[in-house]
């Protein structure tokens, strides 16, 4: 299944730290990761931290997957607002999960900065505005939420919006703990990380997810790896049947501009917005923008080069509308899929199938906070610990 489509930005922007082989023989390892992307990662990253011995598998390259077409929002607040939770799984679990995400926040905020090479993480404050005066009540609830149980909120009328960020639009939330990054450079920092704490890794090998047992999992060219436990951190490559019903794909759109002159906005914040599906946007290094939106479901992407830039420069000129004086242009656009689930949740956590079995699957558009999530919990998880977030994000619900 292809994953991305037109050209993305972050792969230019570093080389692979390392290349690496392909299995060849049979094989064992105490953890197996399946998938090199931004949830295989920060999965080993967190248990090879412990001593583990650890092995990642990838079909294909290191963080060449949908990682390389992750835009690098990375918010507390999830796409399903806190306030949304409460009213599908009531009050107590809704501030778990967002707590949950908070604390990932501030870890990955912490893992960066005790990463030698340069990962393009910094912290930014997000705007969350309100896309039409109907949204208006919607927000203050959510704000209401995030006031009582102090995440870092704060709540902006018209006037003070459009006074400190030049946004025209009703109202917004102004959030901070949170940040921009370069994807595919974070992912190649920590895998040059995970190598020297003895993670093994292993590209273009393809495994036969039918022939997953509790114990060892055949690879298409018919080796065999066994291992103690087994990581599923594929991303959106496929819908495991343990997700039917609670999941589907569906596919965005995004672009890098060509670099420009100055400031683009105050304090380069990061953007997005109530309606559904929702623009969003950011800076990046250079001078540039990343953007993204009008997601659609679908299971099939575009590869058709002119439509994918015909639905990014729709992306720009949607942007170019809140900041009429913004004179920038698209230099890459690209088509991505990404799953999304009917309640809302990532799924990590044990199969409800299977023993030695764990799934760290981000779905969602908050992908690489719940990743850092999904580590913890499943390190707990195989060491035994109390975790009090598993419960409301494992498979089996």
């Amino acid at each position: 299944m292809k994953l991305t489509t037109g050209q993305t930005y972050w792969d230019k922007t570093v080389k692979p730290t390392s290349s690496f082989p392909s299995l060849e023989n049979d094989y064992h390892s105490d953890i197996l990761i399946i998938g090199g992307g931004m949830s295989g990662t920060l999965a080993a990253f967190k248990l090879a931290s412990t001593g583990k011995k650890v092995t990642v598998i990838d079909r294909a390259e290191v963080g060449k997957g949908s990682s390389s077409a992750n835009t690098g929002l990375l918010q507390y607040a999830s796409d399903t607002m806190f306030s949304e939770f409460v009213d599908k799984i009531g009050e107590k679990e809704a501030f778990l999960f967002y707590k949950m995400c908070l604390e990932s926040m501030d870890e990955l905020t912490e893992i960066a900065s005790k990463l030698p090479e340069t990962t393009g993480y910094r912290l930014r404050d997000s705007i969350y505005y309100a896309s039409t005066p109907d949204d208006v009540d919607k927000l203050k609830r959510e704000y209401s939420f995030l006031e009582k149980y102090d995440f870092p909120a704060e709540y902006l009328d018209h006037q003070k919006l459009f006074e400190e960020y030049g946004i025209e639009k009703p109202a917004a939330l102004r959030t901070w703990h949170d940040a921009e990054v370069n994807p595919y450079q974070f992912i190649q920092a920590l895998t040059a990380e995970n190598l020297k704490m003895g993670v093994t890794y292993f590209e273009h090998t393809a495994v036969d997810m039918d022939s997953l047992t509790e114990t060892a999992i055949m690879t298409d060219c018919g080796k065999k790896v066994s291992f103690e436990s087994i990581i599923i951190a594929t991303g959106y490559s496929k819908l495991y049947s343990e997700l039917n019903g609670k999941a589907q794909m569906n596919q965005t759109f995004a672009i890098a501009t060509k670099p420009i002159e100055g400031e683009f906005w105050k304090d380069n914040v990061m953007v997005w917005e109530t309606k559904k599906p929702y623009l969003y946007f950011r800076t990046a290094p250079g001078g540039r923008m990343i953007a993204g939106g009008l997601d659609e479901e679908s299971s099939d992407l575009y590869d058709d080069p002119e439509l994918i830039q015909r639905k990014g420069q729709e992306i720009l000129d949607e942007i170019k509308e809140m900041f009429p004086r913004l004179d920038v242009e698209i230099d890459d656009a690209w088509n991505s899929l990404f799953g999304i689930s009917k309640d809302g949740l990532p799924f990590m956590g044990a199969s409800p199938h299977q023993d030695n079995v764990y799934y760290l699957l981000g779905f969602e558009g908050n992908g690489t906070c719940y990743s850092m999530a999904g580590a913890s919990i499943i390190q707990d998880l195989l060491d035994g610990t109390p975790n009090p977030y598993a419960h409301i994000v494992r498979p089996s619900r």
